[in-house]
């Protein structure tokens, strides 16, 4: 454990944040725990905690409507609890696949959004942020065939999340149980799990190419150059304790 904890001390890193583009990112099992967003670290990460190194999270809603192809102006109304977020745009919209911005109106009580429709038939691919309760987790997991180990490391409800002003009030991390814990090793999976009643999609189902502008999902990290000898090892220990 010592020769580890030496080597991660000489080892030479660089501060980052981790984003979905580093992610496999996938859609979610709507009411059931999903992964929708992976990584299998090519590095030692270690991941940076406390209020100084603020995590940021909004994962958007994803549902589409049909529009009239008149040009008329047309409401839709979305499922699941539109509500204002401090942190990001609260919808986004993209017809087939033009993005749009954010609608010409949106109404959060009626959970409604307006926009000025196309001239002709199209998607209306529709991002927004949820107050619905949601859990929301980080994990890393050994890839032992033998014995799987994971452990959580970070939970929220996004329900609340959401709607809190995170440069304010900031989420992150709080590793302490032990000095591994913050600690991911070359080929250990890191994964970002929703359980949500919302369906969650970083792209739409149509092909059109749309894509949630207003997600945030940024995990501060330092990123090693290289693996370090005993590290997936000493790790797993410590999550078998």
């Amino acid at each position: 454990m010592s020769g580890v904890m030496d080597r991660l001390a000489e080892a030479d890193v660089r501060n980052t944040s981790l984003s979905p583009r580093q992610f496999e990112t996938a859609t979610n099992s709507q009411g059931s725990t999903s992964a929708i967003a992976t990584l299998i670290a090519d590095t030692a990460l270690a991941l940076r905690t406390g209020r100084s190194n603020p995590l940021r999270i909004a994962i958007p809603a994803y549902q589409s409507f049909q529009t009239a192809g008149d040009g008329s102006e047309q409401t839709f109304t979305v499922t699941h609890n539109l509500v204002e977020s401090p942190d990001t745009q609260d919808v986004v919209v993209w017809f087939d696949g033009e993005y749009q911005g954010s609608p010409k109106a949106v109404d959060h009580d009626a959970n409604e959004i307006t926009v000025d429709g196309p001239n002709s038939v199209q998607t209306a691919h529709v991002y927004y942020i949820s107050g619905k309760a949601a859990t929301f987790e980080i994990r890393k997991k050994t890839p032992s065939a033998k014995q799987t180990a994971n452990a959580k490391l970070y939970e929220a409800n996004l329900g609340l999340v959401h709607q809190a002003n995170q440069s304010e009030q900031p989420e992150f991390l709080s590793l302490n149980e032990s000095p591994l814990e913050r600690f991911i090793a070359s080929d250990m999976e890191l994964s970002a799990r929703i359980k949500a009643p919302y369906q969650v999609r970083w792209s739409d189902p149509d092909g059109d190419g749309t894509e949630p502008t207003n997600a945030l999902l940024q995990v501060p990290a330092q990123k090693a150059n290289r693996e370090i000898e005993g590290l997936g090892s000493a790790i797993s220990a410590d999550m078998g304790q």
